[in-house]
Parts: structure tokens; C-alpha cells; sequence
């Protein structure tokens, strides 16, 4: 977990859930460690600004995260007071292979 300029890192996230679309978007649960290493839940909204990336660096649709899917996130610092909370959504990027690692993540901004 690290931030920069009010936008939040979790790396090696896990997918709890995809809440599915909503009017304006869709949402994808993660689980993360917090700076201080506990364990939190937050509620990533999705937008049409939001980058979603494969493991092979291509783009993918909301649909295709699935729970139990490792991930890195970068998101609003700011959090609705919700349990669990929301955040928008910068960039989500899945991890793949046998090293865990990520092709490349953008923020469009």
C-alpha cells in the first residue's frame, strides 16, 4: 500500500467480489493491506475513465475480474463512510504468471 498525491497503490490485492454494473459503471471488491498491515475492503467503483489491463497488458471488461484474482489498484485516496467503503477506481490491473508480475498499468487522470 503507498500513496502519492491523493491516489492509493494496493499491490497484490484480492478480488472479493464483482457487485456487477450499475447505471454509470461497475464495482470490483478488493481486499488489501493497509500501511499499517492489517488487512481492508474497499469498493472500487469502475468508470469509463477507469484502466482495466489483463496480465498480458491488454484491456478487459469489468465482467472478466472474478473473485480470488491477485490484482493491483490504484484509486482515490478519499472514501465514501460506507462498510465497506468506495473509492474510484484509477486503474486495475491483474496479475498473471509464474512470476506474479504486471505487464504495465496506466492512469488515466
Amino acid at each position: 500500500m503507498a500513496y502519492f498525491n491523493g491516489i492509493q497503490y494496493a499491490t497484490n490485492a484480492t478480488v472479493v467480489a464483482n457487485p456487477g454494473r450499475r447505471e454509470s459503471g461497475c464495482d470490483i471488491e478488493i481486499n488489501y493491506l493497509n500501511d499499517q498491515g492489517a488487512s481492508r475492503n474497499v469498493i472500487l467503483r469502475v468508470t469509463d475513465s477507469t484502466v482495466l489491463r489483463g496480465a498480458d497488458g491488454s484491456r478487459v471488461s469489468c465482467a472478466s475480474f472474478r473473485p480470488g484474482q491477485r490484482v493491483n489498484a490504484s484509486f482515490t485516496d478519499s472514501m465514501s463512510d460506507s462498510a465497506p467503503p468506495m473509492a474510484r477506481a484509477y486503474s486495475i490491473t491483474r496479475l498473471g504468471g509464474a512470476s506474479g508480475g504486471v505487464v504495465g498499468i496506466d492512469i488515466d487522470l
